[in-house]
């Protein structure tokens, strides 16, 4: 017996996503700490162990945020629904790429927090320092992409 399977689509649910941003000051907090960090140009024991603590929170934190998004701020819906967006297939393709995102910038994430482990454990060059503070800075502007794609996709939604 065969059954048929809806084709469906990912669209952006504005209001979730919005509230689910908005509630979480403890992330921004972070992100805003790490950045603070990533000016220190010192290179000592203390600011690898903060810069190791913080990479720490900020990716259990990117991970509770990237799963509440991904469950309530990013619907599938069978795609004959007649839901504006579903007409522009620039939309359609945005909110794909800012879903899909949410593993790499995860998986970054990780890198660099082990990479920042590791430098704390084995000791600390000024060279070694450098490279993880440019590689964080490399993330954060990626991750700040991605904030404005979805806040795109939420301005476009509501509209």
């Amino acid at each position: 017996m065969a059954t048929m399977t809806e084709k469906r689509t990912l669209v952006v649910n504005p209001a979730f996503l919005q509230e689910i941003k908005d509630s979480n000051p403890d992330l921004w907090q972070t992100i805003h700490q790490l950045r603070q960090t990533c000016e220190t140009e010192d290179g000592s024991a203390a600011t690898v162990r903060s810069l190791t603590r913080l990479l720490d929170t900020l990716r259990d934190q990117l991970s509770m945020q990237f799963a509440l998004e991904e469950a309530y701020g990013f619907v599938e819906i069978p795609v004959g629904s007649s839901v504006r967006m579903l007409t522009d297939p620039e939309h359609f393709q945005k909110t794909s790429l800012a879903h899909d995102q949410h593993c790499q910038l995860y998986l970054r994430l990780s890198e660099l927090a082990e990479q920042a482990e590791e430098l704390q454990y084995r000791g600390v060059g000024i060279e070694g320092f450098r490279g993880l503070i440019a590689a964080v800075e490399a993330f954060d502007a990626r991750l700040r992409q991605h904030e404005q794609l979805e806040a795109d996709l939420i301005a476009s939604a509501g509209n």
